[in-house]
Parts: C-alpha cells; sequence; structure tokens
C-alpha cells in the first residue's frame, strides 16, 4: 500500500518552495498577464483531470499547441503593460477561447494518432523481420536435410 502511494507522488509535479515565491512575484509585477496564461492554460487542466493517464510526452504536445494560441493574446497583454482592461478583453474573446479549446483537441488526436501509428509500424517491422526469419529457418532447414541425404547415400 506504502509503494501505491509513493508511485501516485512520483507521477505528479511537486511544488516546491521557489515555485510560490515564483509565482507570487508574477502575481505581484504582471497580474493580468499571469490571468491570461492562467485562463489559457485552463484546458490542459481539464485535460489532465480527463485523462489521468496521460504520459509527459502528451501533455508537452499539448503544452506546445496551447503555447502557439496562447502567443497572440500574451503579446497583446504585454504590449498593453498588463492593463486588466486589455487582460480581460483578451480572455472573454469567444474566437481566442475556441481556438484555446480546439488546440487541445487537435494535440490529443495527433498525439493519438502518432501512437497508433507507432504502434501499427512497429507491428509491420515485427511481421518483415518474422517473416525474414522463418524464411531463414526454412533455407537452413532445406539445407540441413539436402545435406543429411546426400551423407546416407
Amino acid at each position: 500500500m506504502k509503494e501505491a502511494a509513493v508511485r501516485g507522488r512520483e507521477g505528479r509535479m511537486a511544488f516546491k518552495w521557489w515555485h510560490g515565491l515564483i509565482l507570487g512575484l508574477l502575481l505581484a509585477y504582471v497580474p493580468g498577464s499571469l490571468l491570461v496564461g492562467g485562463v489559457l492554460l485552463l484546458p490542459l487542466v481539464v485535460l489532465h483531470f480527463v485523462d489521468p493517464d496521460a504520459d509527459r510526452q502528451r501533455m508537452m504536445i499539448v503544452l506546445f499547441y496551447l503555447g502557439a494560441v496562447m502567443v497572440h493574446p500574451l503579446r497583446a497583454a504585454w504590449l498593453a503593460h498588463g492593463d486588466w482592461q486589455t487582460c480581460v478583453q483578451q480572455i472573454t474573446q469567444p474566437i481566442t477561447l475556441i481556438l484555446d479549446w480546439m488546440a487541445v483537441g487537435v494535440a490529443w488526436l495527433v498525439a493519438e494518432a502518432s501512437a497508433i501509428g507507432a504502434r501499427l509500424w512497429y507491428a509491420d517491422f515485427a511481421r518483415r523481420e518474422r517473416r525474414a526469419i522463418e524464411k531463414r529457418i526454412a533455407a537452413l532447414r532445406d539445407e540441413w536435410l539436402d545435406t543429411g541425404a546426400k551423407d546416407k547415400t
């Protein structure tokens, strides 16, 4: 039972004291940009709760897609010097929110399709390798039987 608890903790990111310090500094100096980033990262949090077995690689794929969507809103928040009105306007734009949620969906589909493609490729490779080995075994068997027949005569 203790092993299960340890394994469960290993999979989650453990917050350290300096994570809190960084979040506190960001909240103090750029609260608007932190709000935009936090709202646009909510689909990643939802995906983590919906698919708790997702590995780090899959989460990184999703994070890259979300990062692409977050460029324009975070740039607008940066250019407005973190103005609350601009930041709230950025996170209430329907197109931005739709793109944000669609990015998670597309990234999830890409991750699933690539995993299925990799499995199919490895299965095909194993099948071809097995065929080659079976042909080699048949050739060696024929050679062995032919040699054995010649020795008896």
